[in-house]
């Protein structure tokens, strides 16, 4: 009887192992799994060697781990994805991309672990209400907008949008459906043009003549 359950048991132990996983410990190891999959094919992950030099020359290794591990804790992802989105935002990425000669013309700044905190719990608390998934969302693509001084910048797109936009339900809106608009800053109408086209509410709906009219 005793060979019996032993030859059982062996033939047992392969398929418990062959079981998947459940629970949100094993989604965020798949999570990872994919995002280590993509970063890994990330060009821009060659500049973080140079980077995290320049980092630690500016005494700022603690400030970057620190600020790179709540990037990683939203993300549920490595600590390189994290460090590409403070690169591409706090312009250390363009500082690498440069040449020796347009480095120095770069400013690339530290960021702060706790004002990155403080700018997760505005979007997803402020006047945007962001869900985390659209945090997330929002940073991936537009680090630069969604990781230094958003609350800032929504009060000059509140201060410089066209009237009838001048709500927060309705910036709200424009916001989820085009992030980018967090960016439009400046108003050329009536004022002459500053040349920041870019950035101008007026360019902004020459390109986007189906802009709703609330």
């Amino acid at each position: 009887i005793k060979m019996v359950a032993s030859s059982l048991l062996f033939c047992f132990i392969p398929l418990l192992k062959n079981l998947p996983f459940t629970g949100n410990r094993a989604l965020q190891s798949r999570s990872r799994i994919v995002t280590a999959a993509s970063i890994s094919t990330d060009p821009n992950v060659d500049l973080l060697p140079d980077i995290r030099e320049a980092v630690m020359e500016a005494d700022g290794e603690q400030v970057w781990k620190e600020s790179a591990q709540v990037l990683s804790d939203l993300f549920g992802s490595s600590e390189e994805e994290a460090e590409l989105y403070l690169a591409d935002a706090f312009r250390w990425k363009a500082w690498a991309k440069a040449s020796d000669m347009m480095k120095r013309f770069q400013k690339p700044v530290l960021p702060d672990a706790a004002k990155v905190r403080d700018t997760l719990v505005w979007l997803k608390e402020g006047p945007l209400e962001l869900s985390d998934e659209q945090v997330r969302s929002n940073i991936r693509n537009y680090p630069g907008i969604y990781l230094v001084e958003p609350k800032e910048s929504y009060r000059k797109v509140m201060g410089s949008a066209p009237r009838k936009y001048r709500d927060a339900t309705v910036l709200k809106e424009l916001i989820s459906d085009d992030p980018n608009i967090l960016q439009v800053t400046f108003n050329c109408d009536g004022e002459g043009c500053q040349s920041e086209c870019g950035s101008c509410w007026v360019a902004y709906e020459n390109r986007l003549p189906s802009i709703p009219d609330f």
